[in-house]
Order: structure tokens, then sequence, then C-alpha cells
């Protein structure tokens, strides 16, 4: 499995940006509301504020709350073609922003990289506080994205187990502190190209 190639890391890192759009106080926040509402997936967009927002007050990840609402929006791409499209290009400069870090003298793109430059990153990984939470999500959520439409239990478990992941680097900040600065620029990327789409009302 390459550095980010698992289908559930980017769905979790997608709805944690989702998490931060819909918590943003940006001025520009009603507006994605309004467009998420406009198509065919307003009910899903709705339970996935609710199942956010259910999350958060248990305390839990809210990685399973995503899936539903990536199909849909998938199922009528045709209207929520800007929001995927925004989605993807944050996840190229998430991408980009991996192999720069983890692989500064290479010129490769990150599905090009071998296992050996692949292997930098696992131990990475592995060599702080999230070694266990890493390696089962590591271990149990290596599938293609062919596996994961026909299963989406395991699609669902791993979004949660990269969610407990992703609490546990914040928690040992100090050494993930280049994972998190790659997940802060994406972050900053998706959301400037949100603003940049919904333009603040007056």
């Amino acid at each position: 499995m390459g550095i980010i190639s698992s289908t559930v890391l980017k769905l979790a890192h997608i709805s944690q940006n989702y998490n931060q759009v819909v918590d943003s106080s940006s001025g520009w926040q009603h507006q994605f509301e309004v467009f998420m509402k406009g198509g065919a997936c307003k009910q899903v967009f709705m339970d996935f504020q609710d199942c956010v927002d259910n999350s958060k007050k248990k305390n839990e990840t809210i990685g399973q709350c995503y899936p539903m609402l990536h199909k849909c929006m998938e199922a009528h791409s045709d209207y929520y073609k800007p929001i995927i499209a925004m989605s993807k290009a944050s996840l190229n400069v998430l991408d980009e922003s991996l192999v720069k870090t983890f692989l500064p003298s290479t010129t490769v793109s990150l599905n090009e990289i071998n296992e050996d430059e692949d292997e930098k990153f696992v131990e990475f990984m592995k060599g702080g506080g999230c070694k266990e939470s890493y390696t089962a999500w590591h271990d149990d959520c290596n599938f293609t994205e062919e596996e994961a439409e026909k299963n989406k239990d395991l699609v669902t478990k791993c979004a949660g187990l990269f969610g407990k992941l992703s609490k546990c680097l914040d928690v040992h900040s100090d050494y993930y502190h280049p994972i998190l600065a790659v997940k802060k620029t994406t972050e900053e990327h998706l959301e400037k190209e949100l603003a940049a789409f919904f333009p603040k009302e007056s």
C-alpha cells in the first residue's frame, strides 16, 4: 500500500474537512449548506451533520459519518461535481505534500513510489506513540476501491480506525508534526477553494 493510497484514508481526510466546513464560522458556511441541501443529497447531508454532532457529543470519531454522504454525492455527481472536484484537488495537495515531506529528493508522483520508499513512511508512523493505532489501520484497511465498493461495512470500520489514529496523532503532535503540517496545508487548500466558490454574503 502506498503512503496514502487507501481509499479510507482519503475518505477520512475529506470527512474531517467537511466537519471543519460544517463548524466554520466563515461567511460562506451558509452558502455551502444551502448548496449541499439543494441537490438530491439533502437528507443524506442532514443525516451526515447529525452523525457528526452525535459523534462529537459522545467524543467519538466522525469517520463513520462520511461514507453515506460520499456515496450519495458520487451517485449525483452532475450536481455535486464542484465539491467533488475540490475534494479531489485537496487530495492531490495531500499526496504532493506527503511526497515532499517524506521523500524530498524524489520527483515521482505518490502512485509511482516503490515499496522501499513507502517503508520510510511506515517506519516513521510506527516510530512514535501511535504505532498501535497506525498498525491497526494499516493492517486492517489495505483494500482497493473496488473492494470498498463491495463492502461498505469495511469502509465504515476503517474510517473509524482512521479517526482513532487521527486523534492519536494530535495527542502525540510533537513527534507527528510533519503529518499534522501536511494535514493543515491540505485543509487550508480546501477551505480556500470553498471560500472562492462560495463568496461571502454581503
